[in-house]
């Protein structure tokens, strides 16, 4: 922990909470976590554990496991084009995992920025980008759970493609828009989003009600499914 993260809140004059107690607050009182981060907003080491643990599981991920995804994705290749699986698997593994890591403080800072215009330019609320990455850097830890839950899934089915959502009720992978649709749409995914509302709505210090801070996330988070749905249709994966 830096100097600020344990430094006392002038405020309240409490000892400002350590890593693994936020992590807690964000799984159970999430509005409680976002009053405490408007006097400090920590949120590199908070979120450079969430990447680099997800990274190493990628980097661990049972070669067979990531031989089926290759093979699936060289199968979908133009006659001619197909890319020998090994090879694949070599490269899925070193960059995405890098991919994982980079991606993790790419996405962060995205998010944060959308959270930003949605709440202090169209709500007019003085929240600053920093506290919005503090916000979502602390509510990647449920994403977190979720991937690491995700992964003996993974292995049991044989299938990377798999996801904790509506996908489930599918017979078969989703190839439409509809079903890319369905699987988009993930447990942890709505379970964080919810979460990322509510911590949004401590930071505001009220002015901005529980239901709707959440309403906001949510339309935030429709948003990407829509785009991630129609990338996998298009471009798949």
């Amino acid at each position: 922990m830096n100097s600020d993260e344990e430094a006392q809140v002038a405020s309240t004059g409490e000892s400002f909470p350590n890593l693994i107690q936020r992590v807690m607050l964000v799984y159970f009182s999430p509005v409680k976590l976002g009053e405490i981060l408007r006097a400090r907003s920590p949120w590199f080491w908070t979120l450079t554990i969430v990447a680099v643990v997800s990274g190493v599981t990628w980097a661990v991920l049972p070669a067979e496991l990531m031989q089926a995804a290759a093979e699936a994705g060289s199968a979908q290749r133009p006659q001619g084009q197909e890319i020998d699986p090994e090879t694949i698997v070599k490269m899925t593994r070193i960059f995405g995992t890098l991919g994982v890591v980079v991606m993790s403080y790419v996405a962060a800072a995205v998010i944060a920025g959308a959270l930003f215009l949605a709440f202090g330019v169209a709500l007019g609320q003085e929240i600053t980008f920093k506290q919005h990455l503090s916000a979502i850097s602390h509510v990647y830890w449920i994403n977190l759970i979720g991937f690491l839950v995700l992964v003996p899934i993974w292995i049991a089915k044989g299938d990377i493609r798999v996801a904790l959502g509506l996908g489930l009720l599918l017979p078969d992978t989703p190839e439409t828009f509809v079903g890319h649709l369905l699987n988009s749409i993930t447990l942890f995914g709505l379970w964080s989003t919810a979460a990322l509302g509510a911590v949004e709505s401590g930071l505001s210090g009220g002015r901005v009600p529980l239901g709707k801070a959440i309403t906001v996330t949510m339309v935030l988070y429709a948003l990407w499914v829509v785009l991630a749905a129609l990338r996998a249709t298009f471009l798949g994966g």
